[in-house]
C-alpha cells in the first residue's frame, strides 16, 4: 500500500497499526465506530435496501405532515 503524501510503501503491519490508531482517534473524537462497522458488514445491496427503507419512511412522515397541516 502506498502512502500518497510521502510516496513510501507501507507493509501490512504498518497499515494495520495506522488503522488501529485511526480508530482510536475516531473514538476519541466521539465517532461511534460500531455503526460504521455494522454498515460495512452488510453487502452494498443490503445497504441500498436499508437506504430505501429510510427514504420511504421519511416520505411517509412528510406525507403525514402535509395531510396534518392541510386539515389545520
Amino acid at each position: 500500500m502506498s502512502d500518497f503524501a510521502s510516496g513510501e510503501e507501507k507493509t501490512s503491519k504498518e497499515v494495520s497499526f495506522s488503522i488501529g490508531s485511526g480508530e482510536s482517534k475516531a473514538e476519541f473524537s466521539g465517532i461511534d465506530m460500531s455503526l460504521l462497522e455494522d454498515s460495512l458488514s452488510k453487502t452494498p445491496w443490503e445497504r441500498m435496501l436499508a437506504n430505501d427503507d429510510a427514504l420511504n419512511f421519511a416520505e411517509s412522515l412528510r406525507s403525514a405532515m402535509l395531510q396534518h397541516n392541510a386539515k389545520s
